[in-house]
């Protein structure tokens, strides 16, 4: 896991936490940011994936030669 990974897991989970708060308080405008939040988080976490598979093969191929 590297720091985009990471960053995405939390960005995932505050969102997730911020929707069930503006659920509560009623407050749409809020439920909308959570779920922008959430999405981004997922990108982040899955850009920090892609980069920890580029990293891997390469590291795989260097071997290899």
């Amino acid at each position: 896991m590297n720091k985009k990974t990471i960053t995405g897991q939390f960005q995932f989970a505050l969102g997730k936490f911020q929707e069930g708060v503006g659920s509560v308080l009623g407050n749409v405008q809020l439920q909308h940011a959570a779920q922008r939040r959430q999405m981004d988080g997922r990108i982040l976490h899955a850009v920090g994936e892609a980069q920890d598979l580029i990293k891997r093969s390469l590291r795989q191929r260097a071997g290899s030669l």
